[in-house]
């Protein structure tokens, strides 16, 4: 009734059970991987825009948002590759018949609960990662070089965008000039006047 007597999981009772939450981990990090490419996808589409516009501030925050978060994708990767790793040692060791090197599977554990340590924090990883971007004089000194290469990336030139630029904002304010003035059709006939009434 309360569990007296209950055998113990055996090694490969636990390799099993230690698979299957490798997997499952294993499936949350694709799915959030594929969240991050969704969002890579609207960021490029926010630069190019803003690019576009003139926005040359925000062009490069942008930018550096992008950087962070492959950053971010490349870390998640990393992490599915290391469980995958794991993953293939704990189910060689639920297969085998033979007696399992205890040590060897602990430490197996171990890693896998490391790697879910890591798992549980991403995100304040890369809310804190997007943080230090604009804090860090390092990157901050290398940024405009490594936007330049990001927007090249995705197929824009910065420099002949922001030359363009004035271009752009000076057609934009003649056309909403033009549009104030009243249309020529609409106006009344200019009135007639003879020399009688000038006297």
């Amino acid at each position: 009734m309360f569990g007296f007597g209950k055998p113990e999981k055996t090694p490969r009772e636990q390799a099993k059970e230690a698979k299957r939450g490798i997997s499952q981990s294993q499936r949350e990090l694709e799915r959030e991987k594929l969240a991050l490419e969704r969002q890579e996808k609207l960021l490029i589409a926010d630069i190019k825009r803003a690019a576009k516009e003139g926005n040359n501030g925000g062009t490069k925050i942008l930018a550096k948002q992008l950087i962070q978060l492959r950053q971010q994708k490349d870390k998640m990767t990393m992490m599915k590759s290391n469980l995958g790793s794991i993953g293939l040692q704990t189910t060689t060791m639920a297969a085998t018949n033979k007696q399992m090197d205890m040590n060897r599977f602990q430490q197996v554990i171990m890693d896998f609960e490391k790697q879910s340590e890591m798992m549980g924090m991403r995100e304040e990883m890369l809310d804190d990662t997007l943080i230090d971007a604009f804090d860090d004089e390092e990157v901050e000194a290398e940024g405009d070089a490594v936007v330049d290469q990001v927007l090249t990336e995705i197929g824009l030139d910065l420099a002949s965008l922001m030359a363009d630029a004035p271009t752009r904002q000076a057609n934009a304010a003649a056309t909403r000039f033009d549009n104030l003035l009243p249309d020529a059709a609409l106006l009344p006939p200019p009135t007639k006047v003879s020399a009688q009434s000038l006297h």
